[in-house]
């Protein structure tokens, strides 16, 4: 249980170097609790042999499968961005369903198996960030979240705009709220030769009426 808290406060520590929100607590508590669970799933049961009937048989998977699935909760709770329907946080939900199995392996004692989960995790964190930076600007499809402090007609604006500017064929959107004044947008497309997902982004966050920009 102390290994699994240990792993997992050290994959909670990436996070939170990142200003997420599931930090060194939220992944250490995950591990140690898988951990648990699974200690008491292989181990919690043996005594009811005695009681029962001789064909009474035990199932340590049964509990420790209910982890696997149940700590999905915690993973849509990063996802789901308050700030506006936003999607966002699928890593760290990631990270953290990773950080139960690592700890369900360390609570069935498959310690080297516990610790090559771990790395390999923070393998996936650290360089996939910059693998994903290389792929990003290797590609010429963009997206990007928009919150937009405005009307429909402000945001056609901006959209020919893009067009006239970065895209090579009309940029498309997604509209996922309108409310008080404020359009929460979705666009994506894709780029000109020789412009980058950053022209957009600088180009975007200039704008007054733009309140908040979010590459995809």
């Amino acid at each position: 249980m102390l290994l699994a808290a240990f792993c997992g406060g050290i994959i909670g520590f990436e996070r939170k170097s990142k200003a997420k929100n599931a930090g060194i607590r939220t992944h250490a508590l995950i591990a140690l609790g898988a951990a648990l669970v699974m200690i008491v799933s292989k181990y919690g049961f043996f005594d009811l042999l005695k009681i029962t009937h001789s064909n009474w048989a035990v199932d340590p998977s049964r509990i420790a499968a209910q982890v696997v699935s149940g700590i999905g909760f915690l993973g849509a709770g990063t996802i789901i961005n308050r700030h506006d329907q936003i999607i966002d946080g699928l890593t760290t939900a990631a990270g953290i369903w990773v950080t139960g199995a690592i700890g369900l392996a360390y609570g069935s004692g498959l310690y080297s198996i516990g610790v090559i989960g771990t790395a390999c995790v923070l393998l996936a964190e650290v360089l996939g960030k910059y693998i994903d930076q290389f792929a990003l600007h290797q590609g010429k499809g963009f997206s990007c979240f928009i919150l937009l402090d405005g009307d429909t007609d402000q945001l056609h604006d901006i959209i020919e705009q893009l067009n006239h500017r970065y895209f090579k064929a009309p940029v498309r959107y997604t509209i996922y709220s309108y409310e008080n004044g404020k359009i929460t947008c979705r666009i994506f497309g894709e780029l000109r030769s020789k412009i980058r997902a950053e022209n957009i982004f600088d180009y975007l966050v200039k704008l007054d009426n733009i309140e908040n920009v979010e590459l995809e």
